[in-house]
């Protein structure tokens, strides 16, 4: 059966003018009937293959395509429907092209401490409305450019997690080699948004990255990630996802034997997981999905068409 063909209806006066339509309600909660939750015998497991479409998944189980919407029922992150379901390798890739396309530049924040241990300055802070102290507020929709490369782009983004310019529709290369032999300042604007003044603002860009593969998340060792690694004694090891604020991340001492994540001027190797390797793994968790097991499914429909319409 169609998703909502059993959904109840309700009217509804869309123009408030007396005209009364009917309309199916959608905002009911659909969620798995209880018994059937706790009833693990009721569930399988399916893996999607490449590039197939929920009602091909239903055929391909059940025999008929009318059982697709099950899918959307009983595994959570379905439930934003078919923008949540896997997609093709093709389309994938086409997603990360548009959606990923530009450079990243990041830069490394340098605290500056007085004798007290006090914060003085805080350069190349992505935070920070100084302009003096090499930083800047950087609003959204300027021109970004870089000093050196002239080349030029739009800010789409600014990430103050991972200390990040997202800059698109980009001329030129903009420049950064993450090792602090080629660095360049890239400037930009703030709009004041009391007075309207434009103000500039500039950072030095400490690596340039192609936006799909700069860094999603940093990540340091221990238990948690399920990318393995080898740690510097030769065993493996796991990595714990280390969603902070580079403002400390990359101000952390720095200990280069262990790979730690570093701070400005270091020679350590970060550890992380760009955009791209964290969509194609979001992607493959996705296609892995639970389905009613095929005994159950007539009862599992009939039981869900007679609740919803409560």
């Amino acid at each position: 059966m169609s998703y909502f063909k059993r959904f109840p209806k309700l009217v509804y006066d869309f123009n408030r003018e007396g005209v009364v339509n009917s309309v199916v309600d959608i905002f009911r909660q659909a969620r798995p009937v209880q018994n059937y939750v706790d009833n693990f015998s009721a569930y399988k497991f399916y893996t999607i293959r490449d590039g197939e479409r929920p009602d091909i998944v239903s055929q391909r189980i059940y025999g008929t395509s009318n059982y697709y919407w099950t899918f959307f029922i009983i595994n959570d992150f379905l439930h934003d429907g078919l923008s949540s379901w896997p997609m093709s390798g093709a389309d994938l890739e086409e997603y990360i092209n548009i959606e990923y396309n530009g450079w990243a530049l990041e830069t490394r924040p340098k605290v500056k401490r007085d004798t007290d241990g006090g914060i003085t300055s805080f350069e190349n802070s992505l935070a920070g409305e100084d302009r003096f102290q090499n930083q800047g507020a950087w609003t959204v929709g300027e021109t970004v450019t870089g000093a050196i490369s002239g080349a030029t782009g739009t800010l789409k983004r600014k990430d103050l997690y991972l200390n990040q310019l997202v800059v698109q529709d980009v001329t030129g290369t903009f420049l950064g080699d993450g090792a602090g032999n080629v660095n360049e300042d890239v400037t930009g604007s703030w709009i004041d948004p009391v007075s309207g003044a434009t103000i500039p603002c500039s950072v030095q860009c400490w690596k340039a990255w192609q936006y799909a593969d700069a860094p999603h998340h940093y990540y340091i060792y221990g238990d948690g990630d399920t990318d393995s690694l080898t740690l510097p004694d030769g065993t493996k090891g796991y990595g714990v996802e280390a969603h902070v604020s580079s403002a400390n991340f990359f101000s952390t001492t720095d200990d280069a034997t262990l790979n730690l994540i570093i701070q400005e001027g270091s020679t350590a190797a970060p550890l992380y997981t760009s955009n791209r390797s964290y969509l194609f793994k979001k992607n493959e968790e996705r296609s892995k999905i639970r389905i009613i097991d095929p005994a159950f499914i007539p009862e599992f429909a009939s039981k869900f068409e007679s609740l919803i319409n409560e």
